[in-house]
């Protein structure tokens, strides 16, 4: 996104209040996912701000019925609550590769059979800490997820969206996509905005 079009989205997310502006924030971080590109998006929402956590609380679920996504509370504090977005048929099928099959059982998910089973582990999971298999959730390559654990995150051939070990052209690809989903959002959400603003005026 360029400098320009990042500001006019920030001015006008500034100007949000409430259901507008909890609705804004989840449309743009998971764009990728809504727009059917990414099997799932991750976002954390705290009580600094415009306390985010409690517009959450108040208009999440009407804001996902808007968007058709799936959602999952993986940790839910007073002051942070950690979502998952996703489409679940397209989480489903991306868990159940074979590539990322050795990997989640090492990750302890052999006995989880299905998709709630697997978000139910990773939650326990999330008490303690930040999983890295919340990467194949994620639709990260299982080689760059890999890496990472390996290199202890340093020594990456590329970081966007995440640390790249394996596939560059392919990473590169996806980052394209994602950015692209983000920018359409974006330029939606100021246009939407604008056009509430005559209406009112």
């Amino acid at each position: 996104m360029d400098r320009e079009l990042r500001l006019k989205f920030s001015k006008a997310l500034s100007s949000m209040e409430g259901k507008n502006y909890i609705h804004s924030i989840i449309a743009y971080n998971a764009a990728a996912t809504i727009e059917g590109f990414k099997p799932s998006s991750l976002m954390t929402f705290t009580s600094r701000g415009k306390d985010a956590a409690a517009l959450w609380k108040l208009y999440g679920q009407g804001v996902c019925t808007d968007f058709s996504l799936d959602y999952f509370e993986l940790k839910n504090e007073d002051d942070q609550i950690i979502v998952l977005f996703y489409r679940k048929k397209m989480l489903e099928r991306h868990m159940s590769k074979k590539s990322n099959q050795p990997f989640m059982q090492r990750m302890g998910y052999g006995t989880a059979v299905d998709l709630e089973q697997k978000l139910q582990k990773l939650k326990q999971r999330f008490e303690t800490l930040c999983p890295h298999e919340i990467g194949i959730f994620l639709g990260i390559p299982v080689e760059d997820v890999e890496g990472f654990i390996s290199h202890k995150g340093k020594n990456c051939l590329i970081c966007r969206y995440w640390k790249v070990y394996g596939d560059i052209k392919r990473a590169e690809v996806l980052f394209k996509i994602y950015d692209k989903a983000r920018i359409n959002m974006a330029e939606f959400l100021i246009n939407l905005k604008t056009n509430i603003l005559a209406e009112q005026a």
